[in-house]
């Protein structure tokens, strides 16, 4: 009006001005794309000031492939993302790997991970729901000697790997007391739904 032009504010793009450590935090819950990986590459290298001859053995990968990851002829390998993922002071969680895997495989590592919690939930849990509505001693006994058996340990070091004594242990497979939720949780958290499977289904009535 006043002939001023107006500034019409841009907005800014809130990954894009993160560090490299930062849009990895960010963006690795959603998967990132080969792209992506490129571009974390290159943005961490011009962070620590490093040529690409620098980053090539930063990250055990040519030269030749580094610029070919960067133009996508070719995605970054994995055993270089873990190293560039390292270097950024990236913890090596489970996640954090899983992050590092091919897309392929990584979808197939998060369908075997949903298919375990689908057994550990309908599997494990319906079962101690039956022992908490007084299944058979043999049963619950059966599933102390089982997981027992498991970690080939005997019952002291069952009764350690669960944080319960030798009489705690005892009145439990003797039907005594129902299993405490801090031992069921232990329980999972010693053995995969994968491991008491198995055992469950030989101590469950087939008729």
């Amino acid at each position: 009006m006043f002939g001023v032009s107006e500034i019409v504010p841009v907005a800014e793009d809130p990954v894009g001005n993160l560090t490299s450590r930062s849009k990895f935090l960010a963006i690795a819950p959603a998967g990132l794309s080969n792209a992506q990986w490129a571009e974390l590459m290159d943005c961490f290298r011009l962070e620590q000031g490093w040529s690409d001859t620098q980053l090539s053995r930063r990250i055990g990968i040519s030269i030749s492939m580094i610029r070919q990851c960067r133009i996508h002829l070719r995605p970054l390998p994995p055993a270089a993302r873990v190293r560039i993922l390292a270097a950024m002071g990236i913890e090596m969680t489970r996640s954090s790997l899983i992050a590092a895997l091919p897309a392929a495989v990584k979808d197939a590592v998060e369908a075997a991970d949903s298919k375990s919690s689908f057994v550990r939930r309908t599997l494990v849990y319906g079962f101690f729901d039956r022992l908490d509505a007084g299944e058979a001693v043999e049963v619950v006994a059966g599933f102390f000697d089982g997981l027992g058996a498991i970690a080939g340990v005997k019952s002291a070091g069952l009764a350690e790997r669960l944080g319960l004594s030798m009489s705690e242990l005892a009145d439990l497979c003797e039907g005594h007391r129902p299993i405490p939720f801090r031992v069921k949780v232990a329980i999972t958290d010693s053995f995969t739904a994968q491991d008491m499977g198995p055992l469950i289904l030989s101590l469950l009535p087939t008729a």
